[in-house]
């Protein structure tokens, strides 16, 4: 029963020596290789030295890598890879104002990885002032007053005016029985 092992074992063990294992072995070397080039993603490194505003160089930032609706944060004070594309680096910082880099990965022959070093600034936050304190609407301008009544008629009575109107006279009729000035 040993040699029957020991037999089975040396077939296997030269099976990989022949042509024919060879030529099968090769074709699925190609064959993976193939699979793992159209699978995998070029990327580049990033490494990004972030400042304070005193120029000294801080790990307390948050900086994120945005492209399109992909967004990630760097970690381990701010090293990560990027994929082919643009990218926009923000970092950000309490009480300092957001600073913005762009970074452009492409690889158009072969998948070399690069290593690309950005530096972003931050700056003081320009103070915002005091607050904006909006005032309420004005109001409406207020009716007129009324009219005061006038005052009731003294006590001393004033005699009325007389009309001296006289009656109007009638036309005088002629002795002929017509109109005056008219002849006939």
């Amino acid at each position: 029963m040993r040699t029957l092992g020991r037999a089975l074992l040396c077939a296997l063990l030269l099976l990989p020596l022949t042509a024919c294992t060879v030529a099968a072995g090769g074709g699925v070397a190609a064959l993976l290789l193939g699979v793992a080039a159209l699978t995998s993603h070029c990327y580049d490194y990033l490494d990004v030295t972030v400042l304070d505003t005193e120029g000294r160089k801080t790990c307390a930032a948050q900086v994120t890598a945005t492209k399109g609706s992909d967004s990630f944060e760097l970690t381990s004070c701010y090293y990560g890879a990027l994929t082919d594309g643009t990218w926009t680096l923000r970092a950000s910082l309490a009480g300092q104002a957001e600073a913005v880099s762009t970074v452009i990965v492409e690889h158009q022959r072969g998948c070399t990885r690069n290593v690309q070093s950005v530096e972003l600034t931050l700056h003081r936050a320009l103070p915002q002032g005091p607050p904006v304190v909006q005032l309420p609407p004005p109001l409406p301008a207020p009716p007129p007053l009324p009219v005061p009544p006038p005052p009731p008629p003294s006590s001393v009575a004033t005699p009325p005016v007389a009309a001296t109107a006289e009656p109007a006279s009638a036309p005088s009729v002629s002795s002929d029985g017509g109109l005056p000035g008219r002849s006939q």
